[in-house]
């Protein structure tokens, strides 16, 4: 690969990883202002539509015919890493501060990680057993501290560590997934659902009002969040790992809690404190240590290509 195209490749990485630190904070914003159905049904719908795009202009000739359990299978990766996981990550933000949630979604890899051990047979590193503990110890320091800023923030991260949760269990099912249908199919598809099924929640149990105050640049704010955020960044996301494989790429996910920190303080004049570096620290570290393996033992390139975007 050229030097140049890999530089290219890097820096839109970088900008990938900033703008989803950035979309939790928006999602915060976005939360006090509409209803968390609605909020996330339009999100995906948006993102959904802006991923059928991509994927039938630009990847066409990679796309499969898919099998019913093909099929079954996009359909959970859906329901869980984004039907339930946007349900549960606007919720908590209702509750909880952005920089605290954006350091319990810092422990996506980890989580992965974790699971893919005890479910997956992946084999055991003690180095990445550590770096799991480090981020655990992190995440509990954000969890359990009352200082933390929001309405009930205990309660707040609960959810938005649920809503993690749910991410990493569809994240799982990708691998399975993706021996069946390309993974922008699995992308694609997996959105489609999941907006399908907040459109049916939210026609079913309406709520008054619809729209609380909103206004064109929250309107603005959620356009932004759904095609840029999620459908155009996980697009290059995709791209990055099928260009430098899944090692180099992921380790750019230390770059969105930071990114986040500062976007909290910067547009939320939300207040850093000390437990938020320490917490930061042992985060970083933990993925670190947890991202690294023993030789033979990397996921292959289409097993964590979805598993970041919100």
């Amino acid at each position: 690969m050229e030097k140049k195209k890999f530089y290219l490749i890097l820096i839109s990485l970088s900008i990938v990883t900033i703008i989803w630190g950035l979309n939790v904070i928006m999602i915060k914003y976005l939360s006090g202002i509409f209803p968390v159905v609605q909020l996330s049904a339009w999100r995906i719908s948006m993102a959904a539509l802006c991923l059928l795009i991509f994927t039938y202009s630009k990847w066409k000739p990679g796309i499969k015919k898919l099998t019913l359990s093909a099929w079954g299978l996009i359909f959970l990766v859906g329901f869980t890493s984004i039907f339930l996981h946007q349900l549960l990550i606007s919720q908590g933000l209702r509750f909880t501060s952005g920089s605290a949630g954006s350091l319990i979604l810092g422990l996506n890899p980890l989580t992965t990680s974790l699971l893919a051990m005890v479910l997956l047979g992946d084999q055991f590193n003690l180095k990445r057993f550590i770096g799991i503990g480090l981020g655990f110890t992190g995440v509990l320091i954000v969890v359990g501290h009352p200082g933390s800023a929001g309405t009930d923030p205990v309660k707040g991260n609960l959810i938005v560590f649920l809503s993690m949760l749910a991410y990493v269990s569809g994240g799982l099912l990708i691998k399975q997934a993706v021996k069946q249908a390309s993974v922008f199919q699995v992308t694609t598809f997996s959105h489609m659902f999941g907006a399908l099924l907040l459109l049916i929640m939210w026609f079913l149990f309406p709520v008054e009002p619809s729209v609380y105050h909103a206004n064109l640049f929250a309107f603005g704010v959620m356009v932004f969040s759904g095609c840029i955020a999620t459908a155009l960044c996980t697009s290059w996301w995709n791209m990055a790992i099928s260009e430098i494989g899944p090692s180099k790429t992921t380790l750019f996910l230390n770059v969105m809690p930071i990114s986040s920190l500062f976007f909290a303080a910067l547009f939320l004049n939300e207040k850093i404190h000390l437990y938020h570096a320490l917490a930061l620290l042992l985060i970083v570290a933990g993925i670190y240590l947890g991202l690294s393996r023993q030789k033979g033992t990397a996921l292959p390139a289409k097993s964590i290509s979805i598993n970041k975007a919100l």
